[in-house]
C-alpha cells in the first residue's frame, strides 16, 4: 500500500515538473521571438519567421521544437539546403528521434536527392522497427502484369517512315517479329529505300512493303499506328486488343522516349479526354484504331486520335508498351490556342473577408487594374465580422467605388458566406476568391469568359503561387496524400513544369481550389451551391467539384490565370487542436461521402508512385486487374452522351 502511494506521488511530481517546464518554455518563446516567428510563418512571411526563430534559438539552442519549425519554414520557402542543415543539426543533438529523420528524408526527396532520402528513411525505419514497403523502382523500367488472352483477329500495323529512317525502321520491324501471339501484317506509309524494304519483305511475308500513297481507303480490321523507330513490347498488341471492345474506337498505351545517348524516360498519359489531348506536348505514340481511313494518315497522331473520340469510346492502357527512339517534335504548350468565343453577361466576384484590410485592398486593386473591362464585373465582399478600424476604412473606400459589402456577423462558414452572396443574383459567371490573393494576369476577366465558353467546361481553376513564386496550386489530385486530396505541384519551383508539362498547360483536373474558382452560374444552380452543413471551412471546393464532375461537367485547370496567394490570412491555419479536429472531421465526411471516388483520380496515371507531397516520385507495378479497371473506368464517351465519366 505504501509503495502504491509513493508511485502516485512520483507521477504527480513528474506532471508538476513537466507543467512548470512547459510554462517556462512558453514564456521563453513569447519573450525571445518564437511566437512572433509562428505568426509570421502563418502569414507565409518566411524571411521574417526565419529571423524570429533564429533570434530565439540563439537564446535557447536546445529547444528542438522551434528548431524543427525553423527547418519547416525554410522548407516551405524553398530554401532546401538551409532546411537540410538545420535538420542535420537537430539529428546530431537527438540521433534516436526517428521523426526528425523522416522529416529530413522528405526534404531531401523534395530537393531531388532521392538516393540520400532513401538512406535516411531506412535508418529511421530501423529506429521505429517498421518495415519499408516503399517501391524503390524509381522512374526506370518495371515489369508488366501478364496480358489477358487476346482475340484471334488480324491487326494491320501501319508504320509512318521516310527516307533516312531505314535504321530506325529496322528496330521496329525486329520488334514486330516478337509479336508471336497476334496475327499481324505491316504496311509502310511514306517513302523508304526500295531495296531496304524488299530485303525485309523477302524475310517475312507479313511485311507488305512501302506504299507511298497509303493502303486502301479504309481498313475493316484494327489498325495499329506507329512511327518508324518505335519498338513494341511483345505483349503490346495483346493488351491493346483486350481493351478494343465493340463500342471502343481507339486504345492507346504509355510509352518511353529514348534520347540520342540511349537514356529513356517514361511518358505516362492521363485518362482519355479531348481537352488533355489538345495541349499534351507528347501525345500517345502507340494507338490501336478499330477502323481507320488510310487517306487521313498524312495527319498527325493527335488529330487522328481526336477524330476517334467522335466515333466511339477511347480507352487507355496504363502500361509502357512501346519505346519511341525518335520522339516526335514536342508541341509548344506555353501558348495554348486563343479562344474566340466567350460567355457574355456580367461576372460576379464573391470574396469573404474578416479584417486583413490591407490584403483585401491588394486583391481588389489587382482585380480592378488587371481586368480588361472592370465595368462588367460585380464584386460582393462578404464581411464576416471585421472589427479592425483600418479594414472598415478599406471596405468603406471600395463601397464608394461600387463594390457591394455584405455584412454577416456569424461564425466563419466559407460555404454559407459564398452561398448567401449568390442568392437572388443572375450573373451568368461567378468567381469565388479569397481575400488574400493578388491577380497577376492581365485581362483575367476575358480569360474567364473564354475558358468557360469551352464545350463542357463548367469550372475553371487557376495557377496559384506563394509569395516567393513557388507553386501553391496546379490543380487538386484525389487520394494523393494518405488517401486524401492534395494540391498538385506544391512548392515546385517557378521553372518546374511537371510530367507532360501538366503544371503549366491547360488541362482537365478532378478538382481545383476555391481560393480562385470560376464557374458557370448554371453549374452552381445545378449542383446546389456549396455544402454549408458538412463542409463549413475545408473540403467544400473539392466536394463541389466532385458533384459538378458527376453531373457531367469538366473541371479545367488553366495556368493562364495566375494569382499570388497568401494562404489563410482571414481564418488562419489549422494551428489549434480545435481547428485540426474540425479539419479532420470535414475530411472524414468527404471521404465517407465519395467512397472509392475520393481515392481515384483519372488525371494521374496509376503507375505513378508518390512520396509525401511529391506525387510523381517513381513508378509502381500494376496488377492485371488494376490495368483493366483503369481502362474501363476512365474510358471516354461519345459526344452525344451527357455523362463524361472521365471526371465523374
Amino acid at each position: 500500500m505504501q509503495g502504491a502511494k509513493s508511485f502516485i506521488q512520483v507521477v504527480r511530481l513528474r506532471r508538476l515538473f513537466k507543467a512548470l517546464s512547459d510554462r517556462r518554455l512558453s514564456a521563453a518563446r513569447r519573450r525571445y521571438g518564437a511566437d512572433e516567428g509562428d505568426q509570421a510563418r502563418h502569414r507565409n512571411q518566411w524571411d521574417a519567421a526565419v529571423e524570429h526563430y533564429k533570434r530565439y534559438l540563439s537564446k535557447n539552442p536546445n529547444d528542438l521544437g522551434v528548431r524543427i519549425r525553423l527547418a519547416n519554414t525554410l522548407r516551405e520557402s524553398g530554401d532546401f539546403p538551409a532546411a537540410i542543415v538545420v535538420l542535420q543539426e537537430a539529428i546530431t543533438s537527438r540521433p534516436t528521434k526517428a521523426s526528425i529523420q523522416f522529416t529530413l528524408a522528405e526534404v531531401l526527396d523534395e530537393a531531388g536527392f532521392a538516393r540520400e532520402a532513401d538512406e535516411i528513411r531506412k535508418r529511421a525505419m530501423q529506429l521505429t522497427g517498421a518495415v519499408d514497403q516503399t517501391d524503390q523502382s524509381g522512374s526506370g523500367d518495371i515489369s508488366h502484369p501478364q496480358a489477358p488472352a487476346s482475340a484471334t483477329i488480324r491487326v494491320n500495323i501501319l508504320i509512318e517512315a521516310y527516307v533516312g529512317e531505314e535504321h530506325c525502321m529496322s528496330s521496329t520491324l525486329v520488334s514486330l517479329q516478337e509479336l508471336a501471339s497476334v496475327d499481324w501484317c505491316a504496311t509502310i506509309h511514306g517513302s523508304l529505300d526500295a531495296l531496304f524494304m524488299e530485303r525485309f519483305a523477302s524475310k517475312d511475308v507479313r511485311i507488305l512493303g512501302a506504299h507511298p500513297e497509303g493502303a486502301p481507303a479504309t481498313s475493316s480490321l484494327p489498325v495499329l499506328l506507329i512511327r518508324a523507330g518505335t519498338i513494341l513490347t511483345s505483349d503490346c498488341l495483346d493488351w491493346l486488343l483486350c481493351a478494343l471492345t465493340e463500342h471502343v474506337s481507339a486504345v492507346y498505351c504509355d510509352h518511353e522516349e529514348r534520347d540520342a545517348s540511349g537514356v529513356t524516360r517514361p511518358t505516362l498519359q492521363s485518362a482519355p479526354h479531348l481537352l488533355d489531348l489538345a495541349t499534351n506536348p507528347a501525345p500517345p505514340a502507340v494507338v490501336l484504331f478499330r477502323d481507320l481511313k488510310y487517306r487521313d494518315c498524312d495527319r498527325d497522331m493527335r488529330s487522328m486520335l481526336q477524330d476517334a473520340f467522335g466515333r466511339g469510346a477511347v480507352r487507355h492502357i496504363p502500361l509502357v508498351l512501346g519505346c519511341v527512339q525518335t520522339p516526335p517534335v514536342r508541341t509548344e504548350t506555353d501558348a495554348p490556342p486563343v479562344l474566340q468565343s466567350q460567355v457574355d453577361g456580367r461576372i460576379l466576384v464573391v470574396i469573404p473577408t474578416r479584417d486583413e484590410g490591407a490584403a483585401l485592398n491588394v486583391m481588389l486593386t489587382s482585380l480592378s487594374d488587371r481586368a480588361s473591362d472592370f465595368g462588367g464585373v460585380d464584386v460582393v465582399v462578404v464581411d464576416n465580422g471585421s472589427q479592425d478600424v483600418s479594414t472598415l476604412e478599406v471596405l468603406d473606400s471600395w463601397r464608394k467605388r461600387g463594390v457591394e459589402v455584405l455584412r454577416r456577423d456569424e461564425a466563419f462558414n466559407w460555404s454559407s458566406l459564398n452561398n448567401t452572396a449568390c442568392e437572388g443574383r443572375t450573373q451568368p459567371t461567378i468567381v469565388f476568391a479569397n481575400n488574400d490573393m493578388e491577380m497577376l494576369t492581365e485581362g483575367w476577366d476575358l480569360e474567364v469568359r473564354r475558358l468557360l465558353a469551352m464545350d463542357g467546361v463548367g469550372i475553371v481553376g487557376a495557377r496559384l503561387l506563394y509569395p516567393n513564386d513557388r507553386v501553391q496550386h496546379a490543380g487538386i489530385v484525389m487520394g494523393a496524400f494518405n488517401g486524401e486530396p492534395l494540391h498538385e505541384g506544391l512548392r515546385a519551383g517557378p521553372e518546374e513544369r511537371g510530367p507532360l508539362d501538366r503544371w503549366v498547360r491547360r488541362r482537365p483536373a478532378t478538382a481545383v481550389t476555391g481560393a480562385f474558382m470560376a464557374m458557370r452560374r448554371s453549374v452552381f444552380d445545378q449542383v446546389g451551391g456549396f455544402d454549408a452543413e458538412n463542409f463549413a471551412v475545408s473540403c467544400n471546393d473539392v466536394d463541389f467539384c466532385l458533384r459538378a464532375g458527376a453531373a457531367g461537367w469538366t473541371i479545367l485547370y488553366a495556368p493562364e490565370l495566375v494569382l499570388r496567394h497568401h494562404e489563410s490570412l482571414s481564418r488562419g491555419h489549422s494551428n489549434t487542436e480545435s481547428k485540426r479536429q474540425r479539419a479532420a472531421e470535414e475530411m472524414g465526411r468527404l471521404l465517407s461521402r465519395w467512397g472509392d471516388r475520393a481515392g481515384f483520380d483519372p488525371t494521374r496515371n496509376p503507375q505513378w508512385a508518390g512520396r509525401g507531397i511529391r506525387l510523381f516520385a517513381g513508378m509502381r507495378r500494376l496488377t492485371s486487374e488494376e490495368v483493366l479497371h483503369w481502362a474501363t473506368k476512365t474510358e471516354s464517351r461519345p459526344p452525344n452522351q451527357i455523362e463524361t465519366p472521365t471526371l465523374a
